[in-house]
């Protein structure tokens, strides 16, 4: 599972790991959506966001896996991109005018594409590497020069018409041979990039030049370029802030807040101006200001593990419930489009079904038990329900 988010004029986020179902060429102009033959389900595994702010790539994870791009604002295709990668895509980057998208397939060669996206026409191919890509970027201050990272190597690319070559960047003594997680390119033919040991790497063209130890305490996941400099996220669940000239401002620890707990893990961080998004292993989306750290506002929350398999209705009331691999039983208002309160439970959950007048929950678990809740005497429930319920 990948998640992606990002801030526009309006902040508004956007965040991955969605459950599409990918349908035949036909477009509904009244849904905006895909109309026609359903075909197979995939999991959307990647997620790119157009330099327009306006456009999102995502790549799928399946036998025949699409890129679709499409209108966040209106939910209409854009462009389909097929017959190419196979098991699914990695990871996807629109260049800095985003007329290009670079993809990396799951296949067994990890390969490398350039797309003309608009015209769903590949300009270049190559194989990526023998192992893992975990990211892949467009050097925006050089047009045709793309680069990649992924375990215990990173390569940069050149692209020449459609020739796509790569040349391996070298560790040397300056530090130890790490699989890197993420990159940001920057002037001067400088490449900083995040190591699984929480330290980061900076690259001087193909040459690994100086390391900035201990930087996150683990693994670093998230690293984003802008005005004002450069933010990282990690494993560690901190995201800090860098000038320029990557020397730190300041340093965020989400695990250290109200709404934090032990085990977050940072796996996307976008910054501009005084605000931060972040996007957690387990499909939350936390927006900070930077003057009120210690005050993150959680503004999206789901299910994160596996497959969702329940869903019920209140009989009475514009609530719904939820139960997945997570075990987790969630319930959400319709109205406000939101969750209202969790529950967690020993097993994954299976199946739900509210009782007639609404009062009790019952649970159908993986391992064949089952469980009926008193939905009112639930302590994480109890405070919402008995008002509604009552």
């Amino acid at each position: 599972m990948s998640f992606g988010c990002a801030l526009d004029d309006t902040w508004m986020p956007f965040g991955c790991a969605l459950d599409e179902t990918c349908h035949s060429g036909e477009r509904s102009e009244v849904s905006g959506k895909l109309m026609g033959k359903v075909t197979k389900t995939f999991f959307s595994f990647s997620l790119a966001l157009h330099p327009d702010k306006t456009l999102v790539a995502t790549g799928q994870v399946g036998k025949e896996p699409y890129i679709c791009i499409w209108d966040s604002y209106n939910v209409q295709t854009v462009s389909i991109l097929k017959d190419v990668h196979t098991h699914g895509v990695a990871c996807l980057a629109f260049d800095s005018d985003g007329q290009r998208l670079a993809s990396v397939g799951l296949d067994a060669k990890n390969t490398v594409c350039i797309w003309d996206w608009r015209k769903g026409k590949l300009l270049a191919s190559a194989t990526g590497h023998s192992d893992r890509i975990f990211d892949i970027s467009w050097d925006p201050y050089q047009p045709n020069r793309v680069v990649s990272c992924g375990v215990k190597h990173i390569k940069f690319w050149t692209l020449c018409g459609n020739a796509l070559t790569a040349k391996r960047g070298i560790f040397g003594k300056t530090g130890d041979l790490q699989t890197i997680l993420c990159l940001a390119c920057a002037k001067e033919d400088i490449t900083y990039s995040g190591a699984l040991n929480g330290d980061i790497y900076v690259w001087k063209g193909l040459n690994l030049v100086r390391t900035i130890q201990g930087a996150h305490s683990a693994g670093i996941f998230s690293m984003y370029a802008c005005e004002e400099g450069f933010a990282t996220g990690g494993r560690d669940g901190c995201i800090r802030l860098w000038d320029t000239d990557f020397k730190p401002i300041t340093k965020i620890d989400l695990r250290e807040t109200e709404q934090g707990y032990k085990g977050l893990s940072i796996r996307s961080v976008c910054w501009k101006a005084d605000r931060l998004l972040a996007g957690t292993q387990d499909s939350e989306i936390f927006e900070v200001i930077v003057r009120e750290r210690d005050k993150p506002m959680l503004i999206l929350q789901g299910h994160c593990e596996g497959e969702l398999w329940a869903l019920a209705l209140h009989p009475k009331k514009p609530l719904a419930v939820t139960g997945s691999d997570d075990r987790s039983v969630r319930l959400w208002s319709l109205a406000d489009h939101a969750l209202i309160a969790r529950c967690n439970m020993e097993e994954a959950v299976r199946s739900v079904a509210f009782s007639p007048d609404g009062s009790q929950l019952a649970l159908g678990m993986k391992d064949g038990s089952f469980i009926v809740l008193r939905v009112r005497h639930v302590l994480m429930l109890k405070w919402y329900l008995e008002m509604l319920l009552c």
